[in-house]
């Protein structure tokens, strides 16, 4: 169900991290940044599987990961058995806590990661003001497309009135992560940034979101989390991409940028849990990264995807992390921990909380148009194809054609997208732009070129087999002919389309229909052939598939029989059962003529139209004949009526002993009613019609 992905494929991607990242990752994690990312894309697969799987309806407590082996926590076995159906690995129950008596505090203190200062007091009389920092989460956008980020909530409120600070916020110019030092304090107040988004910073009641917008013109938001160089050194190099949200997996590998600590990684190992930070309960995932005073509202990624913001940690007033003791699990109560307020992650998470104030900030990249070729000829209706590397279903893209005619199609899960033009094109030279998009903000560079557009002269369809009228006791018969080459050939039957082809470059096409035609009636039908923009179509018009005929299956042709004889035989679903006999009796001297109108017995007829008829008394000895027919209510008679008779002896052949026909009188059972009784010499012939429900009194 879950695809695996490969350390070999992500090196040259693993190259582009910053060289601090890279150390943070082989120090913190001890692998190498290529299986780092690749670990990721597995993190985000299982991510996109357990949303799946919720669609579903199934109860999804949890996910985890080790390494690329993913498990699903399930609220019950009803749901254990959804998930597993659908090739999942699952258990049964909650993903165990983090049962720890250790204080979180807050680590209060452009592009993510950096930091930011503000003042918290009006000024004393000696003129001086208390100040407060903190780290930017992830660039976004407001609701008109302007830049705002993502922090977390309690850096833009008093903690001791809860009411939110509205004084101006300010870029703090760093060369490397602050760690102890307060230098920063002595430029305050240096580029002033933006505000506070009035009303968005929430700190409690479990969350920890907030909101800045970005009003200084000369700062644009962009989809990076700042590079500290991959570690400690200078934010702006070796920045990361953000391609999108991830949901927390326990078991993925995540880091976490901040100005005070820069770049340090860790393990998730709770997805969702509710803990103290400070005097204030907050969900979020619990991961063992560094995470020191200063560092929150900072970024935390899983490889390049946007996971939460930094909230609190264990740091305990610590200004380094050499001292910093991850743990290692939900039941290690001394090591350290950190808790982030996840993007997307369970009931309390900041897409939830401000989704409809905030839109992240994604990069993507430039569309590769692979169709129609830049300067290349195409039909009246091209079809737009390409990739968009690190696109997934969650990205879209749209061709505008002319600068007039737009189109919007979805991105497939690996990248590629394919986007028809739905109106047919003047013949002559035509521009196209194309551009993916995620949200209603984040859109990638603009892929453009030109295309010609001609005429299409299709070679005519032609259906050469069945033809009108035709008749066959095949129900999925092939339909074949000729058209133009490259162009799709669809069969429908009414408003089913029952298969498709593609016309060979010889000019023929086949098409097996992958359900069975309509037996027993007569059909049109339909095949259309499509190829840039024509549209041609053929019926194939009175069509009928014969039903299976009857047959007697016992007794055979030519036996002798004991009177007792039950007798059987096949035809098709959906049939009526006629049956009639003749006999006559072996003569005697004292021979009994009964000129019965009814035959007593039962006859069954199965849904696929096997039929066995067992009379209620023992025919007497004699030769007679049985004959079988089998109708369709309603269908035609050509395609559905059809009969089958045997003879054979009851008793041995010339026996002399007397007999009587068989006794009709009165029953409640289940019979065949006769059609007619006729005397002839030497005995009686009796004609008899089987009829369902049929009964005597």
């Amino acid at each position: 169900m879950l695809p695996t992905f490969a350390a070999d494929d992500y090196i040259e991607l693993a190259a582009d991290l910053p060289a601090t990242l890279q150390a943070a990752i082989e120090r913190d994690l001890g692998i190498d940044p290529a299986q780092y990312l690749a670990n990721a894309e597995a993190a985000r697969a299982a991510s996109d599987v357990a949303t799946a799987l919720r669609a579903q309806g199934v109860d999804i407590l949890g996910t985890s990961i080790d390494g690329q082996d993913v498990t699903y926590n399930v609220a019950d076995e009803a749901d254990a058995a959804l998930a597993e159906a659908a090739g999942a690995e699952v258990t049964v129950g909650p993903i165990e806590l983090l049962d720890s008596g250790r204080e979180v505090q807050p680590a209060q203190d452009h592009k993510g990661g950096y930091g930011y200062a503000y003042q918290v007091a009006e000024a004393d009389e000696t003129g001086s003001f208390p100040l407060s920092r903190c780290s930017v989460g992830f660039s976004g956008f407001d609701a008109d497309g302007n830049d705002r980020y993502l922090t977390a909530g309690h850096c833009g409120v008093d903690e001791e009135t809860g009411e939110q600070f509205t004084y101006p916020v300010h870029h703090i110019e760093l060369s490397e992560p602050i760690w102890a030092t307060e230098d920063w304090a002595n430029e305050f107040p240096g580029p002033e940034l933006g505000e506070f988004v009035p009303g968005s910073m929430h700190f409690g009641e479990q969350h920890d979101g907030g909101l800045v917008d970005i009003t200084n013109p000369d700062w644009t938001g962009v989809p990076q989390v700042a590079g500290w160089a991959g570690g400690s050194g200078a934010p702006d190099e070796n920045s990361v991409t953000i391609r999108g949200p991830i949901d927390a997996v326990t078991g993925a590998q995540a880091c976490k940028s901040g100005a005070t600590s820069g770049w340090t990684c860790g393990e998730i190992l709770v997805p969702a849990q509710s803990t103290p930070v400070g005097a204030q309960d907050v969900t979020g995932f619990i991961f063992n990264a560094c995470l020191l005073g200063g560092d929150s509202g900072g970024s935390v990624v899983v490889g390049n995807y946007a996971l939460g913001v930094n909230s609190g940690s264990t740091h305990d007033g610590r200004t380094e992390c050499d001292s910093w003791v991850p743990a290692t699990g939900p039941d290690d109560t001394t090591g350290d921990f950190s808790i982030g307020y996840s993007l997307s992650t369970g009931e309390y998470n900041a897409l939830t909380l401000l989704g409809s104030e905030w839109e992240l900030s994604v990069a993507i990249n430039t569309p590769q148009v692979t169709s129609p070729e830049d300067g290349g000829q195409t039909g009246p209706t091209p079809t737009f194809t390409g990739t968009v590397e690190a696109a997934r279903s969650t990205h879209r893209v749209e061709v505008t054609v002319d600068g007039e005619q737009s189109y919007e199609g979805t991105i497939a899960d690996d990248g590629t997208f394919s986007v028809a033009a739905t109106e047919a094109l003047a013949p002559g030279e035509h521009t196209y732009e194309v551009v993916a998009t995620y949200g209603n903000h984040s859109r990638s560079e603009v892929a453009s070129g030109t295309f010609t557009s001609t005429e299409v002269q299709a070679e005519a369809l032609t259906v050469e087999s069945p033809t009108n009228g035709q008749t066959t006791d095949n129900p999925r018969p092939s339909f074949t002919g000729t058209g133009q080459p490259g162009a799709t050939v669809t069969l429908a039957v009414g408003d089913e389309v029952l298969g498709e082809a593609t016309v060979a470059e010889d000019g023929t096409w086949t098409i097996a229909p992958s359900a069975d035609l309509p037996v027993g009636e007569r059909f049109d039908a339909t095949v259309t052939q499509a190829f840039e923009g024509d549209s041609q179509v053929v019926t194939v018009s009175d069509l009928g598939i014969t039903a299976a005929p009857v047959t007697i299956t016992a007794p055979e042709d030519g036996s002798t029989v004991a009177g007792d004889v039950v007798f059987s035989g096949t035809a098709f679903a959906g049939a009526t059962i006629g049956l009639a006999i003749e006999g006559v009796v072996t003569e005697s001297s004292e021979r009994v003529q009964t000129a019965a109108d009814e035959w007593e017995g039962e006859l069954v007829v199965g849904e696929d139209g096997s039929w066995t008829f067992t009379p209620a008394e023992e025919l007497r000895d004699g030769e007679y004949t049985l004959t079988a027919t089998a109708t369709l209510d309603g269908g035609d008679p050509e395609l559905t009526s059809s009969e089958a008779s045997v003879s054979f002896t009851v008793g041995a052949e010339g026996d002399d002993d007397g007999g009587e026909l068989p006794d009709t009188g009165s029953s409640n059972v289940w019979m065949i009613v006769v059609g007619v009784g006729l005397l002839v010499a030497g005995g009686v012939a009796i004609a008899i019609r089987a009829r369902r429900g049929g009964s005597t009194a």
